[in-house]
């Protein structure tokens, strides 16, 4: 009830605002990638089961091994006027620290709910400026998506990101070693509720108390109102089994290595090994 007593109260307050896609900004940096004919748009949904490993995986990050129960909680597009807010609200609230993983064209047109998520003291990672399908796009078409996006984030963060997430967890080796070139993890998840399929805050629960785990990797939406209604259960529900919740870049500082098929040579390159 509070929950939606807060969302009445943002939404009149948000009552002029607009899509976050529905016009550009004036003066903005103009992207030159072009979407290609089979990219999809946000909040699709597609990809966001968990990820199988194969060798188009190879590289990624999907949890990282550690004896504690620390949980990463990752939270994909956006940040959108209505939900944002309101899930800032609820993790503020529980003190629950997080990774929003934020898309560059949105973050321009909002660039205030950016800033009150560092403020927060939550994480920002890096999920493209145009969330287009990456594996869809050429190398440098890539290349600048993953360029863009962090270029514009590190004006908010003032240092360089190193946490991305593709689109939908579209990935393939070119994929990764380009964000590993330009200085990235790649981080997909072990626990996700397809959330973005209307699924009642009951079922978002379940499933990812059921894929949780020792340095899991959670992955949510955050421009869900179900999800946000969904959030406090999950919260008491993994805090009640025992898990802390620590940002991404925390999780894998502490990890004693990520779990993935193979290193990248980003982490190659910080174990001294190149």
């Amino acid at each position: 009830m509070k929950l939606l007593l807060l969302a009445v109260a943002v939404l009149v307050l948000n009552a002029g605002a607009v899509s976050p896609f529905q016009h550009s900004v004036t003066g903005a940096t103009p992207i030159n990638a072009t979407a290609p004919d089979t990219a999809t748009s946000l909040d699709s949904g597609e990809g966001d089961v968990t990820p199988p490993q194969s060798d188009e995986s190879a590289g990624t990050i999907w949890r990282v091994h550690t004896e504690r129960k620390d949980i990463a909680l990752t939270f994909d597009d956006g940040p959108y006027p209505f939900y944002t807010p309101l899930l800032l609200h609820v993790l503020e609230r529980s003190r629950v620290p997080a990774t929003f993983f934020i898309v560059g064209r949105s973050a321009q047109e909002f660039p205030e709910l950016v800033t009150r998520i560092v403020e927060s003291g939550d994480e920002v990672g890096n999920h493209t400026f145009n969330h287009y399908t990456l594996t869809s796009l050429d190398d440098a078409e890539i290349a600048t998506q993953i360029q863009s996006d962090g270029a514009f984030l590190e004006r908010f963060t003032g240092k360089p990101l190193t946490l991305f997430r593709p689109p939908h967890g579209r990935v393939n080796r070119h994929v990764v070693d380009i964000a590993s070139e330009l200085g990235y993890h790649t981080i997909l998840w072990s626990a996700a509720a397809n959330d973005v399929k209307d699924v009642p805050p009951d079922v978002i629960v379940s499933r990812i108390m059921n894929e949780a785990g020792p340095g899991g990797i959670i992955l949510l939406h955050s421009g869900q109102f179900r999800t946000i209604e969904a959030l406090p259960q999950i919260i008491d529900d993994l805090r009640a089994q025992g898990y802390t919740f620590v940002t991404m870049s925390k999780l894998l500082e502490d990890g004693d290595n990520p779990r993935s098929d193979i290193e990248t040579p980003l982490l190659r390159k910080r174990k001294g090994r190149d």
